[in-house]
């Protein structure tokens, strides 16, 4: 593997390259690998051993560290293939996997926050406690309307002109 999680030297890397400190990684590691045994039912050396060639995510920490990798950094496939010794489709179906396998091991550990709720007062007794809550949202372009009627009903106000 061209870049490995073993060349880190300190925490500031750690951060800068997993968004997570050397024990936080450490402990998740150890989750995705029971993750990965519960989804794929196999694990990921007898895998390796099955296909019959070397492999260049060949341990749990390997994988883990490729997709917190590309989550932090934000690499094109053909990048990120290229940094860790692989084609740029090998490195989109093995993100597009291990990233499911994290989720599943955040899931596990508690760590997830929860994503839908079955009305408002559910979402409120949820963040009742909280002092702060953050919301990442993105407002998203439509076609406009051909009808004016239909274009009034969708006008947000948020574009005001002043002529």
């Amino acid at each position: 593997m061209a870049i490995s999680y073993k060349d880190i030297r300190n925490e500031r890397q750690w951060k800068a390259m997993t968004g997570l400190s050397q024990l936080e990684f450490t402990s998740l590691s150890s989750a995705f690998g029971i993750a990965y045994e519960q989804i794929s039912g196999i694990a990921l050396q007898q895998g390796a051993a099955n296909l019959g060639k070397e492999v260049v995510l060949n341990s749990y920490a390997d994988c883990l560290f490729f997709t917190l990798f590309e989550l932090k950094t934000a690499q094109s496939f053909d990048c990120l293939g290229v940094l860790f010794n692989m084609d740029g489709s090998s490195a989109q179906r093995n993100f597009v996997k291990y990233l499911q396998v994290v989720e599943v091991a955040l899931q596990q550990q508690g760590a997830l926050p929860r994503r839908s709720f079955s009305g408002l007062s559910d979402f409120k007794k949820y963040v009742q406690g909280e002092e702060e809550l953050i919301v990442d949202a993105t407002e998203l372009r439509t076609q406009r309307p051909a009808a004016n009627q239909q274009q009034q009903q969708r006008y947000s106000g948020k574009k005001k002109h002043i002529r």
